[in-house]
């Protein structure tokens, strides 16, 4: 019996071995695979399969729309990401929009008519992204993203507040969405509702059929959009208002996870350039190269289009970059010497610098005090004054008797930064005039560029000055006692400077030993001017 069993197991054995290898050999046409059916949906459909090479260019980091769909989304690689602009974030930013314009439209009814009672009032705040251009990086909007964390092109979002302060936000998408991408796109983007953009008519009809709420848009002639929102104003019979100002004052005031953000991308970019300043590099386009590349290994995206650096004919090397974390802009600028030692002239004028920051800065700490300054218009008067008072020390402008309007019309000749104060935050510097004339307030985040040039033709300098230029540029967080310097993390005193250079590791042993008592470039820790003064 058991002589049975094995000769049987064996026999089984090989009729098993013979059907896999008849299976094996055999023709793919005998294979049959039954899958599950899986029904379509209407946008699936109409999807056509793209070539590779279309594939490539549609989701690199520059096609429109980048590589991400939001700016989350490219801090996933950050081992410790400061990330802002999350679904709670996002409701911050639109009631605190909102709240501003309920409180303009107090302040004006106040003003038309003092006796009556606080209205109550509806917004529908329409808002329009950017759109794409082919063969240029895709940057959206600082309103629009600062509102809704979309990178799609041609996006536009309505952001409503009924009487009973109930909010409600509706995306509307250039391309086709069925109700399967609907709900995940509401979820990505924190909207309520993501529309096709052909309703978006249609959706501000019945928006505006009740209440007369306030409609807020701001109008561009060449925009599509535009010139929707004004069809449906007319039809409706309500006025459109420019949210554009107000809007752009709320974003002057950050949040404390703005201020992290911001924090970090000035780190970055001051590390980023003070390890640029110790490397050995000879032509700008290294210069540039290198800081994109360090920036990149911090988790950053340097911003190559406002990279600029060049060597003087003085042998000065100057640079302007900045970065950005999160969607934040951080920015310095500085000036070194290709040899490693700043000759006399050049310390002088890039000391005047320096004495021009400190005493601005002074002036921000005590902004709205009796005779201080009070405002970034104020501010950029207040440093062509002093401007002014530096030339005329250094004997570049004459001291014989003129007014202080003539006296600062020359200095402004001196100057090679036509913005010198502007708030720093999402995307690029806010520098409308309007802005400029809105006080400070604790919570702006500014930048600084200062910058002294004395023109090869200048008779009345010294010749030793003659053809110098000095930059120096920082960003500035202003608190409620004092301001803080953001990009301390790179060198600004020039001994500090002239111990990062390689030209200058020769020295002698006693100028190295001076030197090393005032601390390195990257041991520098964030520091804040209200602490040292």
């Amino acid at each position: 019996m058991l002589r049975f069993l094995r000769n049987f197991k064996y026999y089984a054995w090989q009729e098993v071995r013979r059907g896999c290898s008849a299976v094996a050999t055999s023709d793919l046409s005998d294979v049959h695979l039954v899958l599950p059916t899986v029904w379509p949906s209407e946008l699936t459909k109409r999807i056509r399969p793209l070539p590779v090479p279309d594939l490539i260019e549609k989701f690199s980091c520059d096609a429109p729309g980048g590589q991400f769909a939001t700016m989350s989304e490219y801090l996933l690689s950050d081992p410790r990401p400061e990330a802002v602009l999350l679904p709670e974030e996002i409701d911050l930013h639109r009631k605190m929009s909102l709240d501003d314009l309920n409180s303009y439209m107090h302040a004006k009814d106040a003003f038309k008519e003092p006796h009556r009672k606080n209205r109550i009032f509806s917004h529908v705040l329409v808002v329009a992204g950017a759109e794409s251009a082919r063969s240029y990086p895709f940057r959206q909007r600082p309103e629009f993203l600062y509102l809704c964390d979309c990178l799609r092109p041609g996006a536009v979002l309505v952001l409503t507040r009924s009487r009973k302060r109930r909010t409600s936000a509706l995306l509307f998408l250039s391309q086709e969405v069925d109700s399967q991408l609907s709900t995940v796109f509401s979820h990505m983007h924190n909207v309520d509702d993501v529309l096709p953009l052909a309703m978006l008519k249609k959706s501000l009809h019945w928006l505006l059929r009740d209440h007369s709420p306030e409609l807020w848009h701001f109008c561009e002639p060449s925009s599509s959009v535009s010139v929707i929102v004004q069809e449906v104003a007319n039809e409706a019979k309500i006025p459109v208002g420019n949210p554009r100002y107000i809007l752009q004052y709320t974003r002057t005031i950050k949040t404390s996870r703005e201020l992290r953000a911001l924090r970090r991308a000035n780190a970055i970019a001051a590390d980023s350039m003070a390890e640029v300043i110790a490397q050995h590099l000879q032509n700008p386009q290294e210069l540039a190269a290198s800081f994109d590349y360090k920036c990149h290994m911090r988790h950053a995206r340097p911003d190559v289009t406002k990279i600029s650096c060049g060597l003087d004919g003085k042998g000065l090397w100057q640079m302007d970059a900045g970065c950005q974390y999160g969607g934040y802009e951080g920015r310095l600028a500085r000036c070194w010497p290709s040899s490693g030692r700043f000759t006399p002239p050049q310390k002088m004028l890039y000391g005047a610098l320096l004495d021009m920051r400190r005493d601005l800065c002074s002036l921000i700490q005590n902004a709205g005090s009796k005779g201080a300054v009070r405002t970034p218009l104020e501010l950029h008067a207040a440093y062509l004054i002093l401007l002014a008072r530096q030339l005329m020390e250094l004997r570049v402008l004459p001291k014989g008797v003129r007014s202080a309007a003539e006296t600062v019309e020359m200095a402004r000749k001196y100057n090679c930064s036509p913005v010198v104060v502007s708030h720093v935050g999402l995307g690029k510097r806010d520098t409308s005039r309007r802005l400029l004339d809105y006080p400070f307030a604790p919570g702006n985040v500014v930048s600084l560029r200062l910058s002294i040039s004395i023109p090869d033709d200048c008779c009345q300098a010294y010749p030793e000055f003659r053809g110098i230029l000095c930059q120096l540029g920082d960003t500035l967080h202003i608190r409620d006692d004092s301001v803080e310097l953001l990009t301390a993390a790179c060198p600004s005193e020039p001994q500090d400077i002239e111990i990062c250079v390689p030209g200058s590791r020769t020295r002698t042993p006693r100028l190295r030993n001076d030197g090393d008592q005032s601390g390195s470039c990257d041991t520098r820790q964030l520091h804040s001017f209200g602490d040292v003064n």
